[in-house]
């Protein structure tokens, strides 16, 4: 009966991992020019967030990110001031970039990170979305298994631009390239111990949803933002 259990176990946590590595290695993060337009309130903003980074929640962890810490972040000068208490796409770029990194550094590390982008007056949105792709390389990397999964061809590369669109030689690409590596194994192991939980518990797949996160979702019209 033991055996029985024991093999069943296996199972269940086999499908639950094959399940969570066809999500990771299809990982779609929002760019810059997919969020949305509008600005955006509080409650929108975490909407927001929540739902581009869902893939690394773990069960029973609660929101990545609240009022308060936004709140905290803007105290600290790590992300911008809202204007009249709304958000735009710079703001929603900066609070995804710090629940990420957050995971793998100290909030005063990733302060000085981003301290050091803004030093180097380097293009936001071009910066955003290197990170974007970096990761989802990333995050394929460490969840491609078997036949059916093909790992990146290519290390994640970061390419940076300056405001101008000229390519800026700095160390930060290989600081930023070692943070996103780091953020993916992170986020495999948490991943990956969790699966124990759903098979002790009986459920056949992963305990992330199983629909991938194609693109952001855009919140009720407020003020259109150019």
């Amino acid at each position: 009966m033991a055996d029985e259990q024991d093999q069943g176990r296996a199972q269940r946590t086999c499908v639950a991992y094959r399940t969570l590595a066809e999500r990771m290695t299809s990982i779609h993060i929002s760019r810059f020019s997919e969020l949305p337009r509008i600005e955006l309130y509080l409650d929108q903003l975490l909407s927001l967030v929540d739902d581009e980074l869902s893939f690394m929640c773990l069960p029973e962890e609660g929101p990545l990110v609240t009022g308060s810490m936004v709140n905290n972040y803007v105290k600290r000068h790590v992300v911008p001031a809202p204007v009249k208490h709304r958000y735009t796409r710079r703001h929603v770029c900066y609070v995804v970039c710090v629940c990420l990194f957050k995971r793998v550094l100290s909030i005063e590390q990733v302060t000085r990170l981003i301290r050091h982008v803004e030093e180097e007056n380097l293009d936001l949105r071009h910066t955003y979305d290197e990170l974007c792709a970096a990761l989802e390389c990333a995050l394929a990397e460490q969840f491609a298994v078997g036949p059916d999964f093909v790992a990146p061809a290519v290390e994640p590369v970061i390419d940076l631009r300056d405001t101008n669109g000229e390519k800026v030689d700095s160390p930060l690409d290989r600081t930023i390239e070692a943070a996103v590596v780091s953020l993916a194994a992170k986020i495999y192991v948490e991943q990956v111990l969790a699966l124990g939980e759903v098979a002790a518990a009986g459920q056949p797949g992963a305990h992330v949803d199983s629909d991938s996160h194609a693109a952001a979702t855009t919140p009720p019209a407020v003020t259109t933002i150019k």
